[in-house]
């Protein structure tokens, strides 16, 4: 004998799960952060990758939150035309004055609120940023639009990098002239541009 309250039921559960959260996964190999020091005695820049990240949506369809994690041994500098040249560029990356890899060898943003600004698919994202194990507030816009079961995200931010120690100075208490003069020829502010994409797996 048929159980209709239980089919009912069946169907009514499977209705909801339909329009439940739904979760994006990063898509790793074609997500990018590029990034500029403007330096004032030339400037560098580059490009850093992600480990994994995901973005959530709400039943009604708005993005509302996510995670990153971020492979700082990926992080690359492409401003010379020589690639030895870049190659040393990477490599005072990786230092303690830096961002200090060896220790350090992932950095993760976690997305707390993302609010419609009133234009369409341009939202105020909201969270905190951890690099070299110190975490800050970060805000910024970001351009999110949805197409099938795929998003797409760009964003244009600033981070302050004495926020984090990205000083030079291996010991920030251990004032030394030449790190010093070294260190104001670099702009506080690092330059952002993400460039993510998503898929929803669930859906496919």
């Amino acid at each position: 004998m048929i159980n209709k309250p239980a089919i009912i039921l069946f169907l009514t559960m499977f209705h909801l799960a339909a329009y439940a959260q739904q979760t994006y996964q990063l898509d790793a190999k074609k997500s990018k952060i590029l990034w500029n020091t403007r330096n004032t005695m030339g400037g560098h820049n580059g490009y850093l990758l992600f480990n994994t990240g995901n973005l959530n949506y709400s039943p009604a369809g708005e993005p509302t939150d996510g995670s990153f994690n971020m492979d700082m041994n990926s992080i690359r500098s492409v401003d010379h035309a020589v690639a030895a040249e870049n190659q040393k560029v990477d490599k005072e990356l990786r230092k303690p004055g830096f961002f200090d890899i060896e220790k350090h060898p992932g950095a993760i943003m976690n997305v707390r609120q993302i609010n419609a600004t009133g234009n369409a698919g341009i939202y105020k994202v909201s969270g905190s940023l951890t690099i070299k194990g110190i975490t800050n507030p970060i805000e910024f816009v970001a351009a999110i639009r949805k197409k099938g079961n795929t998003v797409i995200a760009k964003a244009d931010l600033e981070i302050h990098r004495l926020k984090w120690n990205i000083d030079l100075q291996p010991e920030p208490k251990a004032w030394d002239f030449f790190s010093a003069v070294k260190d104001k020829m670099i702009a506080d502010e690092i330059v952002v541009s993400l460039n993510l994409v998503f898929n929803n797996i669930a859906g496919k």
